[in-house]
């Protein structure tokens, strides 16, 4: 069973030759989370294998860290696999200590919806409440038999992005020489000891 953190600091953040305000996300916020009345958000086209998602990905203020996604696409994702991801999600939220309520509340929303819907609103859960994006990777990178031409792989591959270069996986082995000592370089999951690396 995978441990994780559920800290995350950030100090500064920077774009190009601007350095944004600090912001402080020292713990993962279990209650309700208020959120801003206007935040900026930008289109993100995810393309593989002939399929298009448009993720709509919105920013805390003041920051390049996202706190929701949605998305539009024609395509439709493998429901077990959806399930096994939602569930995956979910239980990540639990183990950050977001409270049962919304956990519930969330699952309770989302029944009805597509697949797509619901994985981004899994991942919403947890960028609200300001789980680290590291372990949103993490949990996603153990599932088995993710095809490049899903949505799944896809949002994965992107949120990737947003963990920094150096940031440690929590609760990782490498595959290779079993060591411990993996790092994010660049969006993959890279073993400090021996070079592999997984990005997918």
């Amino acid at each position: 069973m995978a441990s994780f953190e559920i800290t995350n600091k950030i100090t500064s953040v920077h774009l190009g030759d601007k350095k944004e305000k600090a912001l402080e996300f020292d713990k993962v916020i279990i209650t309700n989370v208020p959120l801003p009345d206007d935040a900026q958000a930008r289109v993100k086209t995810l393309k593989a294998e002939g399929k298009k998602w448009y993720v709509t990905v919105v920013y805390h203020p003041e920051s390049t860290l996202p706190f929701a996604m949605f998305c539009l696409t024609n395509n439709k994702e493998k429901t077990a696999q959806t399930s096994d991801a939602v569930e995956r999600l979910l239980g990540l939220a639990r183990k950050s200590g977001i409270l049962e309520e919304h956990v519930v509340s969330l699952e309770d929303k989302m029944s009805a919806d597509s697949n797509v819907n619901k994985l981004t609103r899994a991942i919403s859960l947890l960028l609200r409440h300001r789980v680290p994006i590291q372990n949103i990777v993490f949990t996603l990178a153990q599932m088995d038999n993710i095809f490049v031409g899903s949505f799944l792989f896809q949002i994965k591959k992107f949120l990737s992005f947003y963990v920094k270069d150096g940031e440690k996986v929590e609760g990782g082995t490498c595959g290779d020489c079993g060591s411990t000592h993996l790092i994010y370089s660049e969006g993959c999951m890279t073993c400090a000891s021996c070079g592999s690396s997984k990005c997918g």
